[in-house]
């Protein structure tokens, strides 16, 4: 038997020489083609690993954080409180009745007057020379009404003596009545001349206080125009405006509570009036309270509040402005479902709003509980996590709610609301 090697040798060639294409492999070939294959296997593992070390692990669903509250609903005391200024009931533009040159102004802009008292002349050296004129016309006509009159007593005379026919006799009684006509024509015409004369002086109607000041001495002024203006004391009011929405609510409250920002005691309130027509420009209604007894510290033009209260007429729930959410013209509040988990978007109506709360109509379920921060943030049917719930504030029987006038009638007591001031808040 041949040497083991030399066979596998032998065989080797008997191989190669049946398969001519296949070539015997060096042994340097071999090492290469080993090293080859053990850094393709290296890079392979490697891949591997960082595959599956870049494969995190599927993070559980987030639940964003919110704040609840449960909402009740109670009798409240609705409040009404609007800007007001304290303003005049007379403000008197005060000017001569007659054109003329300014001689006087005896009187400056914030300065205490009383009735009658002379606050302004005028030339009146051409109303005087008419005076006279009409006072001599007067004395002529009044001869010649005594003449005529005294013609009609001789004439009569001689009428029933015969002497004179009833013609004659006519028409010296018509000339008496002409003359008698005339007299009284020329005494009417003095009164106006020494009327016009008297219109020379500007005198205070009532008392008052001169507001401002519209003509200067030296000034020519035509009749009728402002020299000044004086408001009376007599009466003071509160001006103040109510929104569209408003205007029957506090029409039907009628009184109110004024306060000065100044400070001072209340002071009570009658509606004395409220315009047919709002106003171009802010769409709400001008009114007028009547101040009941104010005291001599309340000036014309000081800032106030005028205040209104009166129960609800049926029961409200009161919620924080940042629960409520402006959307599609619409006031909305998301109300969270304790089962699930979840938020869903639920219409409201308001009722009125104050400066940190609003009054809603009883229009959601007993006792529902409603998101009260980051409303704008949510989605529908979203899944949330609770983080505390509150009781609705004013849960006893009857809270009193002190509600704002809106800047804008058109806009509503909703126009408040906004996407950005519900995001700011947290339950009272």
């Amino acid at each position: 038997m041949g040497h083991p090697r030399l066979s596998s040798f032998a065989m080797s060639d008997a191989f190669t020489a049946r398969h001519p294409r296949l070539q015997p492999v060096s042994r340097s070939a071999r090492r290469m083609l080993r090293t080859v294959m053990v850094l393709l296997l290296g890079m392979a593992a490697a891949t591997g690993l960082t595959a599956c070390k870049d494969k995190a692990p599927v993070e559980a669903e987030v639940l964003r954080p919110v704040r609840t509250l449960v909402l009740e609903s109670a009798d409240v005391n609705l409040v009404g409180e609007f800007p007001a200024e304290i303003r005049p009931r007379v403000d008197s533009a005060l000017g001569f009745r007659v054109a003329g040159k300014i001689l006087e102004r005896r009187v400056q802009a914030g300065q205490e007057v009383k009735r009658g008292q002379v606050l302004a002349r005028i030339d009146a050296s051409d109303l005087r020379l008419n005076e006279s004129a009409s006072r001599a016309q007067l004395a002529a006509a009044e001869v010649d009404r005594k003449q005529k009159q005294a013609d009609l007593a001789r004439y009569g005379e001689l009428r029933r003596k015969g002497f004179i026919s009833a013609a004659e006799f006519e028409s010296r009684r018509t000339a008496a009545e002409a003359s008698q006509a005339q007299y009284e024509q020329a005494r009417a015409g003095l009164s106006v001349q020494t009327n016009q004369a008297d219109y020379a002086v500007l005198t205070a109607p009532a008392d008052g206080v001169v507001t401002s000041v519209d003509a200067e001495v030296g000034q020519v002024v035509a009749a009728g125009q402002s020299v000044m203006h004086v408001a009376g004391t007599a009466d003071k009011e509160a001006a103040f405006q109510i929104p569209e929405n408003r205007v029957d609510q506090v029409r039907g409250l009628n009184t109110a509570e004024v306060t000065l920002w100044s400070g001072g005691p209340p002071m009570k309130g009658v509606i004395r009036e409220i315009s047919a027509s709002a106003d171009p420009s802010t769409r709400a209604f001008a009114a007028r309270l009547r101040l009941i007894d104010p005291p001599s510290s309340v000036r014309f033009g000081m800032t106030a509040t005028a205040r209104f209260a009166g129960r609800s007429a049926q029961p409200l729930v009161r919620v924080p402005l940042s629960a409520l959410l402006r959307q599609d013209d619409q006031t909305w509040v998301w109300v969270f479902s304790p089962e699930s988990g979840v938020v869903t978007r639920t219409q409201v109506r308001l009722t009125t709003v104050t400066d940190t709360e609003a009054l809603l109509e009883s229009t959601l379920p007993a006792r529902a509980e409603i998101v009260t921060a980051g409303v704008h943030l949510l989605r529908e049917g979203q899944r949330v996590r609770r983080l505390e719930t509150a009781a609705a504030p004013g849960s006893a029987s009857t809270r009193e709610v002190t509600a704002g006038s809106a800047p804008r009638a058109s806009d509503g007591a909703a126009s408040v609301i906004s996407n950005t001031a519900a995001a700011s808040g947290a339950p009272r």
